[in-house]
């Protein structure tokens, strides 16, 4: 299992290096999103722009298997659920030094975000602990839906495990995350 999830991390972190983002991902970000969103997401590093138009096209293929769901809405999930990392500032190997320490180190990881929220230096690792909650307040203040909103709050399951009282969105989202 250890092995199996340090495979991954590394995987995600090759797959961030290699693959960029082009003008296709742009059309289909900018099809999806409203002009206050798409001013939000031209925020967000290159790496993490790719990552979530990636999340955001594997939801539209779960759309095509799900008919039952909103297409529009998983996908706009997709695009939007790390929006809140406009906020973190990271490179692509500070962002990798912080999941390899919260993957060996949890503690030191958790105290590093937990002193976060009011030092200004550490505030990176606040928001990279927190950005779930973090985005869903920004888009709650835009006036996305409660159910968008509580979605990206909840996307991360290393801290909110989809639960059988959670919308099938929600564990969509989080399995298209996961795996890029």
């Amino acid at each position: 299992m250890l092995i199996a999830k340090l495979a991954l991390r590394l995987r995600q972190f090759y797959f961030s290096r290699v693959a960029k983002y082009t003008k296709a991902d742009e059309g289909f970000a900018r099809s999806y999103l409203n002009i206050e969103e798409w001013a939000l997401f031209s925020q967000l590093p290159e790496f993490e722009k790719k990552h979530c138009v990636v999340v955001g096209r594997r939801m539209l293929w779960e759309a095509g298997q799900h008919p039952d769901l909103d297409e529009r809405k998983l996908v706009r999930l997709g695009l939007l659920h790390d929006i809140g990392k406009i906020f973190e500032h990271n490179s692509i190997y500070t962002k990798a030094f912080m999941v390899l320490l919260r993957f060996f180190v949890p503690r030191l990881y958790d105290y590093l975000a937990k002193l976060g929220e009011n030092h200004r230096f550490l505030r990176r690792f606040f928001i990279h602990k927190h950005h779930g909650r973090e985005g869903a307040k920004l888009l709650e203040r835009m006036g996305e839906s409660s159910e968008v909103v509580a979605m990206v709050a909840k996307h991360d399951p290393h801290y909110n495990p989809w639960g059988l009282d959670d919308p099938l969105e929600l564990k969509l989202l989080q399995e298209a995350d996961s795996a890029y």
